[in-house]
């Protein structure tokens, strides 16, 4: 596995954006794994639609081909890290906790972060993001 996808890209990707579709496709020949913290955000989003069951059918069938890979003790431990050296450099944390936790799940499992919002992780110590 070489890449973790951001809620962001796996939105768009259930909604059928070609652009999604084609890179997400293309990476998962190296292997792609989704964030539990994203899941929550796209979750959150089909309960929001219009059709929310065939909203949530959509989700399960991506989900049942990538790997989901939990907050664990040592994505905590990560994300504490993380949160500590922001902190001291006076950067904000509380604002973007999710993406905090799905910053430091790629970090601990040593994946790239896959994700159209750059300025949300460029300062994450350790993170290696996927330039597209």
């Amino acid at each position: 596995m070489a890449y973790l996808i951001d809620s962001d890209l796996v939105i768009d990707y259930l909604a059928g954006s070609e652009r999604e579709f084609r890179l997400i496709e293309l990476l998962m020949g190296d292997g792609v794994a989704v964030s539990t913290i994203s899941c929550v955000e796209v979750f959150e989003g089909g309960e929001r639609s219009d059709e929310p069951k065939l909203a949530g059918a959509v989700v399960d069938d991506l989900l049942n081909r990538v790997e989901v890979l939990m907050v664990t003790v040592e994505v905590a431990r990560t994300c504490a890290s993380i949160r500590l050296a922001l902190r001291s450099q006076g950067k904000r944390i509380r604002p973007r906790a999710m993406d905090l936790l799905i910053g430091a799940t790629a970090v601990a499992h040593g994946l790239t972060l896959v994700s159209r919002n750059r300025d949300d992780y460029a300062d994450i110590p350790g993170l290696r993001l996927y330039d597209f």
